[in-house]
């Protein structure tokens, strides 16, 4: 293992990076992504020392998304033969928890390891997205997924607009919820600054047993250095993916915070290939990543998707952009729906 670098957070081998780019990547693609790409893509994930790889999510109802976003449809026969003898890699999967709500409690846990069993790569952890505020009532839910042989990981959604008294209750709920491999702060709305997230690390860290983790978005352009104050206050799972590809804004970038927490050159470089040869060009047609009307939407507490759909239009001019995006923040949309952003587009061309 090379030596961190003099400003590394944390000793490496006390971190657990976990790349998520096939599910969070999958808001631009439609959860579709090139064999070659993703054959590619865990090889490099292999070499580069990343301990889990989300791959995507798994859905009871898999409605319209494409393969890495109803697993294990994704997962090839060929994904296990390009990974090395004693890779190390381990493998999950993201649930919804309004995905869970047609499904028995007691069930949750045998329906999904029937469901991937059928898949080619082993996935041993599940970790369920929930709205901050309805965390407590998943203890059935989680109960059973632990039961059914899996590891669980729980990220608390938007809680930047959690109230303290909502965080203090909401530890505690979190310690109620037995053994947990990882809880995590989201960074929803890319509003985050990193004494919050310092704050809300230490919070969680010393109110409940379970590791903390960090998932950062980029709409302020803090997403790296959000994880990596997030290190210093004592998180240990840290989110990142490649070039930072994901919803909105994206993510922290995976090759930055590999190079952040000291990985060798040499050891680092495949990542870098991977990003000049398959990642920028999805950039060039997706165009994700931190801009102003991101950073508008981060400081106003406006989901970023309402800027995705903006930016999709090519053609829709910058002031009516602006006139939107200052319309949703007046509504204070943390949520998208499609009628919102039609009301606001709506308003915008008044």
């Amino acid at each position: 293992m090379s030596t961190p670098a003099p400003h590394a957070p944390a000793v490496r081998d006390r971190l657990t990076v976990l790349d998520c780019t096939l599910r969070d990547g999958g808001y631009y693609t439609n959860w579709e992504f090139d064999d070659a790409l993703v054959e590619d893509y865990l090889r490099v994930c292999a070499h580069t020392g990343i301990d889990i790889v989300e791959l995507g999510y798994a859905r009871f109802d898999p409605g319209g998304r494409g393969p890495y976003g109803r697993l294990p449809a994704g997962l090839t026969p060929n994904l296990p033969k390009v990974l090395p003898d004693g890779h190390g890699l381990r493998f999950a999967v993201m649930v919804d928890a309004s995905g869970l709500a047609g499904v028995p409690a007691a069930e949750t846990g045998p329906r999904l390891a029937e469901l991937l069993a059928t898949g080619s790569l082993p996935v041993d952890l599940v970790r369920v997205a929930v709205h901050h505020s309805r965390a407590a009532g998943l203890a059935a839910e989680i109960a059973s997924l632990r039961a059914a042989g899996f590891g669980v990981g729980l990220n608390l959604m938007q809680i930047d607009l959690a109230t303290p008294a909502e965080v203090t209750a909401l530890v505690r709920t979190v310690a109620d919820l037995g053994p947990l491999e990882a809880v995590y702060v989201a960074d929803s709305l890319g509003s985050l600054h990193a004494a919050r997230i310092a704050e809300l690390v230490e919070l969680f860290r010393t109110g409940q047993d379970a590791p903390v983790g960090i998932h950062g978005h980029d709409n302020q352009g803090f997403a790296l250095r959000n994880t990596l104050a997030a290190a210093e206050a004592g998180a240990t799972w840290l989110d990142a993916t490649v070039l930072g590809m994901g919803r909105g804004a994206g993510n922290a970038r995976t090759e930055q915070l590999l190079a952040a927490l000291g990985t060798a050159p040499d050891t680092l470089q495949p990542m870098l290939d991977l990003v000049a040869r398959r990642f920028e060009p999805l950039r060039d047609t997706h165009r994700w990543g931190a801009g102003a009307l991101y950073a508008i939407a981060g400081m106003r507490r406006v989901h970023p998707t309402y800027v995705q759909r903006l930016e999709e239009n090519a053609e829709r001019d910058v002031e009516t952009k602006l006139r939107a995006l200052h319309h949703l923040a007046g509504q204070h949309a943390t949520s998208f729906t499609p009628q919102a952003l039609e009301d606001a587009l709506r308003h915008a061309c008044a």
